[in-house]
């Protein structure tokens, strides 16, 4: 099975006046959260949180190699110097 960003949810149609199947699928579906339909920029700040595990933290790096998306690591110091660099 594909890896996963996130667990996925049961999203349920909640609208007014119509009635609730429970017995049926009509009203409720699953939302999937694969890695590889995750946008990059959400990847690259899953990565850079301090929340993240460093489990999920290499699954990301791995998804974002897989995709041909080079990867430079930076302390902040730095990237604090390029970044002054580049402004001059």
């Amino acid at each position: 099975m594909p890896a996963k960003f996130k667990p996925s949810e049961r999203i349920i149609n909640r609208v007014r006046g119509q009635k609730m199947n429970t017995a049926g699928a009509k009203n409720k579906k699953w939302q999937n959260y694969w890695l590889k339909s995750t946008a990059k920029d959400e990847l690259f700040t899953a990565i850079n949180s301090p929340r993240t595990k460093p489990k999920h933290r290499i699954k990301f790096l791995n998804e974002l190699v897989r995709r041909g998306i080079k990867i430079d690591f930076f302390t902040q110091e730095e990237f604090d110097k390029k970044n002054a660099k580049e402004s001059v």
